[in-house]
């Protein structure tokens, strides 16, 4: 069987708009966590709390809870960073913080 001129360029066509449709999606997704990892980098804690409060909402991760409770202590709320360093270690007894890179 042998393609048309008409259909291999169609054809080629789409493959490069799948292509560029996949690495504009991949590029553009950024997760909270990296937000809030560049936030914290900065020192912008109250972006950083944010961002890492959004991701802490879909995912647990106690890395996560102790980034954002150390954001909080930056910022001098003291009482609410208890609750997420807490939060940080129920989950995982074992963590060692570490900081953001």
């Amino acid at each position: 069987m042998r393609l048309s001129k008409r259909e291999v360029i169609a054809g080629f066509v789409l493959c490069i708009f799948a292509v560029c449709s996949a690495a504009a999606f991949s590029f553009a997704e950024e997760t909270a966590f990296d937000k809030a990892a560049g936030a914290y980098a900065k020192k912008d804690f109250n972006t950083a709390a944010k961002y890492f409060r959004e991701y802490v909402e879909k995912k647990p991760d106690p890395r996560a809870y102790y980034l954002l409770g150390y954001s909080l202590y930056k910022l001098k709320r003291h009482s609410e960073a208890v609750k997420y360093f807490r939060e940080a270690f129920v989950l995982d007894p074992d963590l060692t913080p570490v900081p953001a890179k």
